[in-house]
């Protein structure tokens, strides 16, 4: 037999091994075993899914304890607080301090007594620091203990009250007050006044004398946790609405401003937000079809829309989780809001963005999302959106029309809301400069457009002649913000932490008014003047709202 037969007949023996190898039994048993091993891996994933839901179920129900610790916390802080106020206020009036105080005035100096050798600080460096210790002793009440005993206040009962019209202030009324009494009314300040208990009394106090100054303090509101971003003025009504990072938006009924004495405390705090708030708005009940309304934004980048009571249906120390709940939220932008603005003549609101889009929304009493209606903004050569808004405002002499200062961009803009269009461009320095950025946008007249700048200079700009016209220099440090008075002949100038009050008539300063103390050098955010009336207000880095009135 040759070689290559004997290859061959191999070849052929290991085949039918092969095969015999393969039969029927042996595929099902095959089979089988892999069908075990799917069911294994199967009940495996399914016990796993088992724990793993357990272990979910077992976090969910540890969140929503906390969160129950967290509103029952919430509860028992706001009640405490509540307390601790009326009982300052309770010895504060009664000229009294607790036993409590007295004891521990008594064990401090027994101690300081007992110390011999402590060093004491001279006059020359003790000086400074009056303001400050002085301030906090009448924040604790313990102003009585350190004062002479003052002399008793007279009441006057029959004092009349008078109206305030647009045009007159505190010093027309207490210049007028004994020359004429016209019909009375609830509030010493002339604004409109909400429904109230019989039980409930209004403090009514004689005027003090008014000063030459035309711009005075009149009250410090003080319960926001962090700086103070924004506020709106309800001009049908004597209620602020104030947004804070503290994630907080709160209401105050101001109608008793003008009492320095008595502390004002917001009759409603909402806590939706998650995020440090910039930029509030508001819609009054004039409008067609729309309630009283208030718009919020911030870091978020979502809008809310509440519906908030008046200070009369809301109890202060009651249950207030009905009015939590916002009534609408719609993600509106990618980023930061910084501005929310409102036209009451259109019913539109616009909002601007560090995404760098201004968008246009619509106002409705619903509360389905609203959809967008444009979005403005700085575009680069092949249609992108590249700078980012700092400032916005609706222009006065044409409700169709709003302006904006950029970033990275020394042009003022103004767009069409009708056709979502930019349909001018103001230059104000031939060459860009991101440091005189436009901080804050005001309307002053009728045609002219007020900017603030970092650049510590404040422009008035012509809409009609589309030019610059006039430009006042207000220091080296940045102008957060600037607002006229109703006769455009005042304009209050926020830079650094002071408030500069410039004569339009005179073209001069007038008045500095100190203002906030300064955080991350930060001091005053911005301005806000009220529609109607002589009253603004400035917001600080350090949780205050000051409130002043001008002549």
């Amino acid at each position: 037999m040759s070689q290559e037969q004997v290859s061959i007949s191999t070849l052929i023996q290991k085949n039918a091994q092969q095969n015999t190898q393969y039969n029927w039994v042996g595929v099902l048993e095959f089979l089988h075993e892999q069908h075990k091993q799917v069911q294994y891996k199967d009940c495996e994933w399914a016990l796993e899914k088992s724990q793993m839901q357990q272990k979910i179920n077992e976090l969910e129900g540890v969140v929503k304890g906390q969160e129950r610790v967290i509103t029952d916390l919430g509860k028992r802080c706001k009640m405490l607080e509540v307390a601790l106020r009326q009982e300052r206020l309770k010895y504060q009036q009664n000229g009294q301090v607790p036993d409590y105080l007295n004891q521990l005035l008594k064990e401090n100096i027994e101690n300081q007594s007992q110390i011999q050798n402590y060093q004491t600080i001279p006059k020359r460096k003790a000086k400074p620091y009056r303001p400050l210790l002085q301030k906090i002793i009448q924040e604790v009440g313990l102003q009585s203990i350190f004062s002479p005993p003052s002399s008793p206040k007279i009441e006057h009962s029959n004092r009349p009250s008078v109206m305030l019209t647009p045009n007159q202030n505190v010093t027309s009324i207490v210049q007028n007050s004994g020359r004429q009494s016209p019909t009375n009314m609830n509030s010493t300040s002339g604004f409109p006044t909400h429904s109230r208990s019989k039980s409930q009394n209004i403090n009514e106090e004689q005027p003090q004398m008014v000063s030459k100054d035309p711009v005075q303090l009149q009250n410090t509101l003080r319960h926001h946790l962090d700086g103070v971003r924004d506020a709106y003025f309800f001009n049908n009504m004597t209620i602020l609405a104030t947004v804070s990072e503290d994630c907080q938006l709160k209401l105050w009924d101001y109608q008793n401003y003008q009492q320095q004495q008595n502390q004002i405390e917001p009759y409603l705090t909402l806590r939706d937000h998650t995020g440090p708030l910039f930029a509030i708005a508001g819609i009054e009940q004039r409008l067609k079809g729309i309630q009283n309304a208030i718009f919020s934004a911030g870091a978020e980048g979502a809008i809310k829309m509440w519906y908030f009571p008046l200070p009369d249906e809301c109890d202060q120390l009651g249950q207030t989780e009905e009015f939590q709940q916002c009534k609408m939220t719609w993600q509106a932008h990618q980023d930061a809001i910084w501005q929310l603005k409102v036209n009451s003549q259109q019913n539109l609101l616009l909002s601007s963005a560090a995404d760098s889009l201004i968008k246009l929304w619509p106002v409705q009493d619903s509360q389905t999302e609203p959809k967008q209606l444009y979005q403005f903004g700085q575009k680069n050569q092949y249609g992108h959106f590249v700078d980012s808004p700092t400032a916005i405002a609706w222009l006065q002499h044409n409700p169709n029309l709003f302006a904006s200062g950029f970033m990275n961009s020394s042009i003022l803009s103004i767009f069409d809301t009708e056709n979502g269009r930019n349909v001018q461009n103001i230059k104000y320095l031939q060459e860009n400069n991101s440091q005189a950025q436009i901080n804050q946008l005001t309307q002053f007249q009728q045609s002219c457009l007020i900017s603030s700048h970092d650049d510590g200079k404040l422009r008035i700009f012509d809409l009609q002649q589309s030019k610059l016209i006039s430009q006042i220099i207000c220091g080296n440090e940045p102008i957060t913000s600037a607002i006229t008075n109703l006769n455009s002949t005042i304009i209050y100038i926020a830079t650094g932490n002071v408030i500069k009050v410039w004569d339009t008539r005179r073209q001069q300063f007038i008045q500095e008014l100190q203002g906030h103390q300064s955080k991350y050098d930060e001091s005053i955010h911005n301005l806000v003047h009220h529609g109607s009336y002589n009253l603004f207000a400035s917001l600080g880095a350090d949780g205050q709202i000051k409130l002043f009135s001008s002549r």
